[in-house]
């Protein structure tokens, strides 16, 4: 008896101290749920296939004793119903039943959670399978069973015991139906105050480790690491393939430790060890550059600039009365104060959009705003800012001289956003949204400034040249109806962006994507290019088009080229006889399909226990850190590790993948939720800034266990896309010998 009046003593005051914190949850989607009204009964649909009932069993308690709570779906007689387990199988299975307990309170729920065996679960073919894939469900009455202890603190009494956070499937043959905990009914019960003889010790010190964690789980305000949830994930159900890659979420105090602990053990390179050439980021940064001079020169050919260049440079003639110094001043006067402005402009975009491009909402964000301006290019509706500033400007630019041309670039600007607006936003959104980078870290200032630089230069690039040489006007096309062609052609690349803003969001709010999916993505953009390829052979018109009797050579080839690229990318829409998808030959299809994020074949994704593994194994340890929305680390799983010299190689090394925005549901055994799987994120990514002084993505490093225990760094790759596989090939072997024991 002293033993467990201890043990309740230490149990009642964990209760008192511990914070309210959530159990695991595990909330895979449902396949075409019928989402229920709202109520505070069964829906009528889920009424009609089955009755659900809660139990406390003993029903009358005292404090420390064990009680089960049975959850019962009793699937009604002569009906052809079923419903799913929690835990099936096969972790791959959509369609499941989600439970989250509730937190300590009245009672302490302890144990992991686990399927009932009778009635025994039966299986049936996954839809849309082709290999075989099973799907386990129950269609008998089935109980699970949860086990709990009576809080010492609670006052006696009766008590109500629900599950808030639960969802019950029941299917027939027509859909499937949800009920929710407030759709479920409760349990009653009674507390009675006094000692009990009943009390089972394992069980206790079961409930007194939950309260532990529970207390360490939420960190005492202003903490290194507050407002980070913490949640612990159960034991894992799954075959051995899978439990070689799927791992149990970690307490992220734990796990913060633990990585702190393995930065610590690692030795940095020796000098001059380096593998590879160039530096890294130079030719990314150029490369960066230039599309951002090819965004601004694609800009000038809309109706609301294209015109306005000869009209501008005659008058910068007329003002200067035959004199070169003059027409230079003014020229360089009003190519500078247009590249001031929309400097700016592109540089607060392009660090507005690297700060917000990894939330969710900011990629909806983007793809409302790329819809918008799509319609506003098809002339669905016209974008126009506020005529008084417009004219406003137009009066000041009619004085003349420095001061009036400063004006009348400024007017040009405010006139011409309507157009130039899409151009930057799309420039802006998609360099941020693509993830090539994937921290704020790796896009600096200075990255930043030269590209909004860059994209106002090459803007006003057409007005200073035509200035010194004014010869040149001669050249230029006459503006026309090819303008409203080029605004048309761009409303589509601006719906095809937002597709893929789309995809990016739901990846980053759902476990597994279920509305914009890879193939939907792509499929999307087959037939936007289907649709620009036959809006260009003047198959079908728009409400601002002129009609045309016939079309230009270019016009033609431009179809063509939209048309072959549908052609091209359809057979990726479907699978082989292997279930795989297929992948058409090129360049073109790789970088489409790292655009569009594909899922990836999963590595591991715990570091420490890799390292266990490169101990005993011997073989030098790969790190890839990664993202879930970087476009270049797609690229690179997609495309350069699927080389069959590279996958040999890489079967030397024992690899391990670090998300640095949120590591994906698929790696672990049950999903523990978007916010732990980011806070997860947040720790690789500190992880990766403190040992290697980088926060770009991809980054891909060697490590080798040494006798001592310490980690020797034994290279890191200098560039982030893997532009040169042979390259990629000979360092993976180069880290191989410098890894090999020196004799």
């Amino acid at each position: 008896m002293p033993r467990i009046a201890f043990s309740l003593a230490l149990l009642a005051v964990f209760a008192a101290t511990a914070p309210v914190a959530a159990q695991p949850k595990f909330n895979p989607k449902p396949q075409n749920p019928v989402i229920p009204q709202a109520g505070g009964k069964l829906p009528p649909r889920f009424a009609a296939l089955a009755d659900v009932s809660v139990d406390v069993v003993p029903a009358s308690v005292k404090w420390g004793e064990t009680v089960t709570v049975k959850l019962t779906v009793a699937l009604k007689p002569g009906v052809k119903a079923w419903t799913y387990p929690f835990f099936p199988k096969d972790s791959e299975q959509a369609s499941r039943n989600s439970v989250e307990l509730p937190p300590p309170g009245d009672l302490i729920f302890i144990g992991k959670l686990t399927d009932p065996t009778t009635p025994p679960v039966k299986q049936k073919p996954r839809v849309g399978a082709k290999n075989g894939e099973m799907d386990q469900y129950y269609d008998q009455p089935v109980t699970w069973e949860f086990k709990a202890v009576v809080s010492p603190t609670v006052k006696p009494g009766k008590k109500i015991v629900a599950f808030d956070d639960i969802s019950i499937q029941v299917c027939d043959d027509d859909n499937c139906h949800i009920a929710r905990g407030k759709h479920l009914p409760t349990a009653t019960l009674e507390v009675i105050e006094g000692a009990s003889e009943r009390v089972n010790l394992s069980d206790l010190a079961a409930a007194l480790e939950v309260l532990k964690i529970q207390k360490s789980v939420i960190p005492s305000p202003g903490g290194p690491t507050r407002d980070v949830p913490q949640v612990l994930g159960p034991t894992p159900t799954g075959n051995a393939k899978e439990t070689g890659v799927r791992k149990v979420a970690k307490l992220i105090d734990g796990y913060t430790a633990e990585l702190k602990a393995i930065a610590e053990s690692i030795v940095p390179a020796e000098a001059g060890s380096d593998t590879g050439g160039g530096k890294p980021g130079q030719s990314g940064l150029w490369a960066f550059i230039a599309t951002a001079a090819a965004w601004g020169l694609i800009s000038l050919i809309t109706p609301c600039v294209f015109p306005m260049i000869p009209i501008t440079v005659s008058i910068f003639l007329k003002q200067a009365q035959g004199s070169l110094r003059e027409r230079l001043k003014l020229a360089a006067v009003y190519s500078g104060t247009i590249i001031v402005v929309l400097g700016v402009s592109a540089f607060a975009l392009l660090k507005f959009m690297a700060w917000l491009s990894a939330h969710p909402v900011t990629n909806i964000l983007l793809a409302l705003i790329f819809i918008v301006l799509a319609l506003s290019l098809f002339g669905m509706y016209e974008i126009m800012l506020p005529n008084s500033l417009a004219k406003r400007l137009q009066a000041k630019q009619a004085k003349g001289g420095t001061i009036g041309t400063i004006f009348g670039a400024l007017a040009f600007t405010v006139i011409s956003f309507t157009c130039v607006a899409p151009f930057l936003g799309g420039f802006a959104g998609i360099s941020a949204g693509s993830g090539a980078e994937g921290s704020l870290i790796a896009m600096p200032t200075a990255r930043e400034i030269a590209g909004g630089l860059a994209f106002a230069t090459a803007f006003a690039a057409p007005f200073f040249i035509l200035a010194l040489v004014p010869g040149l006007m001669k050249a230029l096309p006459k503006s026309g109806g090819w303008l409203d062609s080029v605004k048309v052609v761009m409303g589509f690349l601006e719906l095809a962006a937002a597709l893929k803003f789309l995809r990016t969001a739901e990846l980053r709010i759902f476990p597994t994507p279920q509305y914009f999916t890879y193939d939907v993505v792509l499929g999307g953009w087959v037939a936007i290019s289907v649709a620009c390829g036959l809006y260009l052979l003047n198959v079908y018109r728009l409400p601002h088009d002129e009609e045309k009797p016939n079309i230009g050579v270019p016009r033609l080839l431009f179809a063509l080229l939209f048309l072959g690229l549908a052609l091209y990318l359809l057979p990726a829409l479907f699978k082989g006889a292997d279930d795989k998808r297929q992948r058409p030959a090129g360049a073109v299809y790789a970088w489409i399909e790292a655009f569009l994020l594909p899922e990836s074949e999963p590595w591991p994704t715990d570091l420490k226990n890799t390292i266990e593994r490169s101990k005993a194994s011997g073989k030098p340890v790969f790190v890839d850190f990664t993202g879930v929305t970087c476009t270049n680390c797609k690229y690179n799983e997609e495309t350069v590790f699927s080389r069959p010299e590279l996958r040999s190689q890489f079967e030397q090394f024992e690899r391990v993948q670090l998300y640095t925005d949120e590591v994906p549901a698929q790696a672990y055994v049950s999903d523990p939720g978007l916010r732990a799987r980011k806070a997860e994120g947040r720790v690789n990514a500190d992880f990766q800034v403190a040992v290697f002084k980088d926060g770009a993505l991809p980054l891909y490093a060697v490590l080798m266990p040494q006798p001592d225990g310490k980690l020797q760094v034994i290279g890191v790759y200098p560039e982030g896309k893997i532009n040169d596989p042979a390259k990629f090939a000979q360092f993976l072997k180069d880290s191989l010998e410098k890894a090999k024991p020196k004799k």
